[in-house]
């Protein structure tokens, strides 16, 4: 042993709905910073996004919905003007707003990152 401690690897496909979780958060305050919306709408507007919403469990939105809510990120109230059930709508706070710009400046940052990382990598497999 060399003292490093290693972490048991998680697989790809654990790695991937990590990954798809972190980056829901933007992507629906992104899609209520264009108007309040229900979780249907939202969960149909991430293919905006790349997600393949037929894929994916909608139980996963609805819980970054509820969780965004208990964070003061974005609202919600019931829809006395939908027809046949109740609808819960979803409306972006100023805290969800400002969340949003962190989220954005943070990915700007990171697409500098591995644009420099692709550049270097492409710089090895070309000589």
């Amino acid at each position: 042993m060399h003292g490093r401690c290693h972490k048991p690897r998680r697989s790809r496909r654990a790695r991937r709905r990590g990954a798809v979780r972190m980056f829901l958060q933007p992507c629906l305050l992104t899609l209520l910073r264009r108007g309040p919306a229900h979780g249907y709408s939202l969960l149909s507007g991430l293919t905006d996004f790349g997600f393949e919403v037929e894929r994916m469990d909608p139980s996963v939105v609805y819980r970054m919905l509820r969780e965004m809510e208990s964070q003061g990120l974005v609202v919600s109230s019931w829809d006395a003007d939908s027809l046949g059930p109740q609808r819960r709508v979803y409306r972006l706070t100023a805290a969800g707003e400002e969340t949003l710009r962190d989220w954005i400046a943070d990915l700007r940052r990171t697409r500098a990152e591995i644009d420099a990382l692709l550049q270097a990598y492409e710089q090895t497999t070309t000589n």
